[in-house]
């Protein structure tokens, strides 16, 4: 059974990768850019780009996501899941109790779990993650 509060996605998505509204936005524009001409792009892909580049904290810049891609194999992410990284850079979070507020497996690992992800580990995190934004006034 699914439930991504405690970081259960079932077997499809095992070895998915949880992809920045950075790279949707990328993904996206590369594929209508692709299409052939006069060829129109659906409503849904539209509106689907349109929210990805509205919450794009990294303003389409391949080189931030492949730094922080990088720096979420380092010590500094260990016991950070990437579905919680992920999100933690999609919604532009600033500290730690506003990252437990959102992100339910935060919560729940760091209030009930195993001490492996502390308070101060998360806002070290977060913390990387606004420096790589252009937001290091952490």
């Amino acid at each position: 059974m699914e439930d991504s509060a405690n970081l259960e996605f079932g077997p499809d998505f095992a070895e998915a990768q949880a992809l920045l509204n950075t790279e949707v936005a990328i993904i996206l524009t590369q594929m209508i850019d692709s299409r052939r001409a006069g060829s129109i792009p659906t409503e849904h892909m539209q509106s689907v780009l349109s929210h990805a580049v509205r919450f794009d904290y990294l303003k389409a810049d391949e080189g931030k996501v492949n730094a922080l891609r990088n720096a979420s194999n380092t010590q500094t992410f260990d016991g950070v899941h990437v579905f919680e990284f992920a999100q933690i850079i999609n919604l532009g979070l600033d500290d730690v109790d506003e990252a437990k507020a959102l992100i339910p497996s935060l919560r729940q690992r760091i209030d009930h779990g195993d001490g492996s992800l502390t308070d101060d580990k998360l806002q070290e995190v977060i913390n990387v993650c606004k420096a790589e934004r252009g937001f290091d006034d952490a």
